[in-house]
Parts: C-alpha cells; structure tokens; sequence
C-alpha cells in the first residue's frame, strides 16, 4: 500500500514538473514594423520612433538620423489588434546644405494600424506636422 502510494505521488511531482513550465508561458507574438515619414521638400533628421500597443504600452523603439525608414522588431505575449507609430524629430529647409546657420524646426506625427494576432511584417508611413 505505501509502495502504491509513493508511486502515485513520485508521478505527481514528476507531471507536475513537466507540465507547469509549460502552462506559465505566455503566447508571444512577433512583428515587423517598417516606418516611413513623409514630409515633402524638407530634409529630416534625428526621428525618434515609438511603438505601442491597443493598451498605450509602449513595445518598441527605433531612431533614423537621416530620416530615411526605421525597422523596429516587436515581441509582445498579450494579444495585439493595434500598433501605434509616434515619431519626433527635426526637419530644415530644401535648401539648407548651403546656408549658413539654416533654421531647424521640430516636426511629429502618429500612425497607427491593425494587426494580426499572430504576428507578421507591417508598413506604416506617418504624415509629420511641424
């Protein structure tokens, strides 16, 4: 009886020990996000680029000196329907490479999209306002 006993809970403990690890992982999901900016006849620099979710959490970040496209990699373990691009930087005139002391000014913007649960590669382009 007490063999049966220390069996039953000897394959407790090992279930238990196999299958809790399991249980307490969270689904991850895993985007992409390519952003662009558009703001026409001016030169942009030092774009700061922040992600975030549906809940305003903030799940990603990236910069751009030159104001071209950003690549931001994302991993979340709570579901996912929206993600929100905000990005701040500066931006000068078309002409400003041969000024001297060409004023800089402060331009930002937000874009957001839908998304899929599961994951996946995502475009955004957010329209800046100085």
């Amino acid at each position: 009886m007490k063999a049966s006993v220390f069996a039953v809970l000897l394959t407790l403990v090992f279930l238990g020990s196999a299958v809790a690890p399991a249980m307490c992982q969270g689904v991850t999901s895993g985007y992409t996000v390519y952003v662009t900016f558009f703001y026409p006849l001016h030169f942009l620099y030092n774009r700061q680029v922040t992600i975030s979710d549906q809940s305003n959490h903030i799940v990603g970040t990236g910069m751009s000196v030159d104001g071209s496209m950003v690549i931001i990699p994302v991993r979340t373990e709570t579901p996912t329907f929206w993600l929100s691009a905000y990005a701040l930087g500066y931006a000068s005139g078309p002409l400003s490479n041969y000024l001297v002391n060409s004023p800089f000014w402060v331009v930002a913007g937000r874009s957001a999209i839908p998304v899929e649960i599961t994951g996946g590669d995502y475009w955004i382009t957010i329209n800046l306002n100085s």
